[in-house]
């Protein structure tokens, strides 16, 4: 195990940035279409799943040493006799094209931003944001730690600010109308998407020196920051948007006040820098693990792909999130499961207690899968 190197706050900061990007963003879109009381009975089911997925993942990235990254954990649990070498090298490749796909995500998300704020080429918003994005992760783990805190409490106070001016704003009433099961899929996937931070797990327990207990706490506040954060945002969003669009701060802020747009802007950058340093910083922890290279290379071999994907011609932001979810919903489903099953076979005391059964497994496996098909349903 690793000595601490973090706080429990920037342990959750962490897990927090994960999600905080895209998936909380494009929640509001997907709520109108839900209507609100749906919306958060949904939510509220996201977020139950998705904590006891993330503290599974936590028990084995403890009962494996504490710096295990999430692919080092599957090679030990599930890879077994002598296809191992083939299976991690297969899961490592796969792996690392999901994340690929999500930097590139945010990558494109922010540069219409910046682009739009001051006026200059996609092209040169994309360098500009690579280039504070990748730099912060370049100092390890407890940079990204303090940076992630910082963002996150900035995230907050631009919400909250936002919030306030949204009740002297209100132009809309809040849908009531349950959707499709479609419609309702899509939200759940979404739901489930930005609650995600499956590979940041592994740097909060490395970072807390493998305790498990202060990990589960991290893991609880860094999911409950996003269900906050989501729920304020898609009232909010509601009530006041002159139209609720697919990056919700756009309608939002618009609704509110020309003030409001730039504020909304900062808030939507923040958030994908977050996710982006959340990210980044796993996937060049697991190339540092899988490939032994040196630190610098991992971080250019983790960075410099998500770059080159926005150069590519593909999808918007949309098809960004809901692909990159989906692909990432069928991994944790089909693998973290029966790896936590084996496990719990392990002297210890397990992470979740009563709630480790093989009926929550169950449960677990078929909100991933659900979460999956929510992210490809047409809507």
């Amino acid at each position: 195990m690793k000595n601490k190197q973090l706080t429990i706050v920037e342990s959750a900061c962490i897990i927090t940035g994960y999600g905080i990007g895209g998936g909380v963003m494009a929640m509001p879109y997907l709520a109108q279409r839900n209507g609100c009381l749906m919306s958060l009975l949904i939510l509220a089911a996201a977020f139950l799943a998705s904590f006891i997925l993330h503290v599974m993942i936590a028990e084995l990235a403890v009962k494996s040493g504490g710096g295990s990254q999430i692919i080092e954990v599957f090679s030990r649990y599930l890879f077994q006799g002598k296809y191992k070498k083939v299976l991690t090298l297969a899961f490592f490749v796969i792996m690392a094209l999901v994340l690929f796909t999500n930097l590139a995500a945010y990558i494109s998300g922010a540069a219409e931003i910046i682009s739009e704020l001051l006026g200059i080429s996609l092209w040169l918003s994309r360098l500009l944001f690579y280039a504070a994005a990748a730099s912060v992760v370049l100092f390890g783990l407890k940079a990204v730690g303090v940076s992630e805190k910082l963002a996150v409490g900035v995230i907050f106070l631009l919400v909250g600010l936002l919030a306030c001016f949204s009740m002297l704003h209100i132009q809309n009433p809040l849908p009531v109308n349950a959707g499709s099961i479609t419609e309702g899929l899509a939200y759940f996937g979404m739901g489930m998407f930005a609650f995600s931070a499956f590979f940041s797990v592994p740097q909060a327990v490395s970072g807390l020196g493998g305790d498990g207990k202060k990990v589960r706490k991290a893991v609880f506040l860094g999911l409950l920051n996003n269900f906050i954060l989501i729920t304020v945002i898609t009232v909010c969003a509601l009530l006041s948007s002159a139209q609720v669009t697919e990056v919700a701060m756009i309608g939002w802020s618009k609704g509110i006040g020309s003030w409001a747009e730039m504020v909304g802007s900062l808030f939507t950058i923040l958030a994908m820098l977050t996710t982006y340093w959340s990210i980044s910083l796993a996937l060049a922890d697991i190339v540092e693990e899988q490939l032994k290279l040196s630190r610098r290379l991992c971080w250019v071999i983790a960075t410099l792909p998500s770059l080159a994907l926005t150069f590519a011609g593909l999808g918007g932001f949309m098809e960004f999130m809901r692909l990159a979810g989906g692909l990432i919903a069928i991994l944790i489903a089909l693998l973290v499961v029966p790896a936590f099953r084996k496990a719990s076979r392990e002297p210890g005391d397990s992470l979740l207690g009563r709630w480790s059964g093989g009926w929550m497994q169950i449960l677990i496996i078929i909100a991933y899968v659900l979460m999956a098909v929510g992210n490809v349903v047409k809507i």
